[in-house]
Order: C-alpha cells, then structure tokens, then sequence
C-alpha cells in the first residue's frame, strides 16, 4: 500500500478515534443538545477538548499531503479539479481544531466553510469521476454531496447539530477511503483500478 492511500485512510479514520475517545470523557456530551464542537471547548472540557482538537488538527494535515501528493502524482486537471477543494478543506478541518470554539466566531466560520466544501467536493468528484474511471465512487460521491447538504437544510427535532455534523462527516470519510482504497499502487499516472 503506498504512502497517498495511507494517508487518505488514516486522514479519514484519525478523527473519529478522538471524538469517540473525546465522548467518552464527556458525559455532559448529548448529541441531541449539543455540537461536536462543544467537545472541543478548552474552558469547558478540558483535558478532552485537547484529545477532540489534536484529532482535527492531525486528520486535517494528513489530508492535505494526501491531497498535495496525489496532486504532485497525478498532473492533470482529473485530478486537481478535486483534490484542490480537498486540500482546502483539509486545511480547514485544521483549523476547526486550532480555532476550538472558545475562539469565538472565527471557529463558526471555518465550520460552516468546512461542511459546505465536503458537499461542493463530493459534486466536483462525481463529474470527474467518468474520465477518472471510477464512476461507482463518483455514484457515491454524488449521492453523499446531496444527503450533506439536505442534512443540513431539513428542519430536525433536536436543538444541537452534532447528529448533522456526525452525518456528514461519515460521508465525507466513507468517500475518502474509498477514493484511497481505488487508487493504484503504482504513483505513476494511470487510471482507478474500479
């Protein structure tokens, strides 16, 4: 297994591990009231909200080289088109851990840039998805980029977003270790092996 779809299945796996570990610390947590992001409040939740904050810095940073390097490999517009909006939003799941919601609204900001991109990423991959020759996880991509944004513009019962973010999130790193698991061994330029 070469060293982009390491970094694009631990890029989608790393997050999750701190916000189940982050949970677990929090009993006060309750996905009906509150945000993820409530789990990532210093003032609030220390010393979980390091576990919850590290966890996004690092899965943030190894998607952007998963991005970068894919990018680097792989020179063609196929490519670019996606792992650009990728990269961004890697780099902004960063930030989300680095503006922790005790930074006030800078942290709403880069949430709410962070959630659209996954829904204009997964829309972006499935058109490229035909000439890339993965038009199956271009299908999921497609399907992943609809439910993100209709999660987020339905009315639910609940006061908190962290089932919506939750949501999400789980498809956007569904599609990631798809996309890693799909990619050739070889670096050398060629096509998905679906």
């Amino acid at each position: 297994m070469n060293l982009i779809k390491v970094l694009g299945i631990l890029g989608g796996v790393v997050p999750w591990s701190s916000i189940l570990t982050s949970i677990a610390l929090s009993p006060w947590f309750n996905v009906y009231d509150n945000a993820l992001s409530d789990l990532g409040n210093i003032g609030r939740n220390s010393p979980a909200a390091y576990i919850f904050n590290a966890g996004l810095i690092v899965s943030g940073v190894l998607i952007m080289f998963f991005a970068l390097l894919l990018s680097i490999s792989r020179r063609s517009w196929e490519f670019l088109i996606w792992t650009i909006p990728v990269f961004l939003g890697a780099a902004d799941l960063a930030l989300i851990g680095v503006f922790s919601e005790d930074a006030g609204r800078i942290h709403g900001i880069v949430s709410v840039i962070f959630f659209a991109l996954i829904a204009i990423t997964s829309v972006i991959y499935s058109y490229a998805s035909w000439p890339l020759g993965s038009p199956r996880i271009g299908a999921v991509a497609i399907s992943f980029g609809i439910a993100s944004a209709f999660v987020w513009f339905v009315p639910w019962p609940w006061r908190g977003v962290a089932i919506q973010e939750a949501a999400t999130s789980l498809m956007a790193t569904a599609w990631l270790v798809l996309v890693s698991l799909s990619l050739p061994d070889s670096t050398a330029r060629g096509r998905w092996i679906n």
